[in-house]
């Protein structure tokens, strides 16, 4: 069963683990409340090498998956069972192994499995890659709120009418378009 039971407390340690246990969520609350502050805020543009060191475990992730696939699953065994010869395995050894078989690449066949895993390699590379050039690092909504900001600055420095672009005030409002921002700031 969970949680303290009378059996528990019987114990010799217990009611001492017990206080300790009290006694440091209570210091615990007052060092989190008191004593320590949270980090301070540093502003950024990017994610700095995390982008770096998550593109590089994209890459390698290629390299470790395609191999697990091509030598230690059964999934290209499953697909090209020629490439493969398969050994059983005594009743003893496939208590431990967990399969019953080991597969190994069939005499004559590796440069076939090397072939396959080098097409694949490079497939998936062509793949990545023509993703990372067709997704936009920024998106369009940010690209727009970008441009938004930079016209409230320019109106705000060079004062806030806009004549004939929204309502018969022409001040500017949040209904206003991008479409309509962007044609007034190209007209002045």
């Amino acid at each position: 069963s969970s949680g303290i039971n009378a059996e528990w407390l019987l114990r010799p340690g217990a009611p001492l683990s017990l206080i300790c246990n009290v006694v440091e969520l209570y210091s615990d609350t007052f060092k989190l409340t008191y004593v320590t502050r949270r980090p301070a805020v540093h502003r950024s543009t990017t994610i700095g090498v995390w982008s770096t060191l998550v593109k590089g475990l994209v890459l390698l992730s290629i390299f470790t998956n395609l191999y697990i696939f091509c030598y230690t699953s059964e999934q290209l065994l499953n697909y090209a069972p020629s490439l493969f010869t398969v050994t059983p395995l005594a009743p003893e050894d496939a208590r431990w192994s967990g399969s019953d078989h080991v597969h190994n690449v069939a005499p004559g066949a590796a440069m076939t499995v090397t072939a396959i895993l080098t097409a694949l390699e490079h497939v998936m590379l062509a793949v990545v890659a023509g993703l990372w050039i067709l997704i936009s690092g920024v998106p369009s909504t940010v690209t727009d709120e970008l441009s938004r900001r930079e016209y409230v600055k320019f109106q705000r420095n060079h004062g806030n009418i806009i004549h004939g672009v929204s309502g018969a005030t022409g001040y500017f409002d949040r209904t206003t378009t991008d479409e309509q921002l962007r044609g007034k700031l190209h007209h002045e």
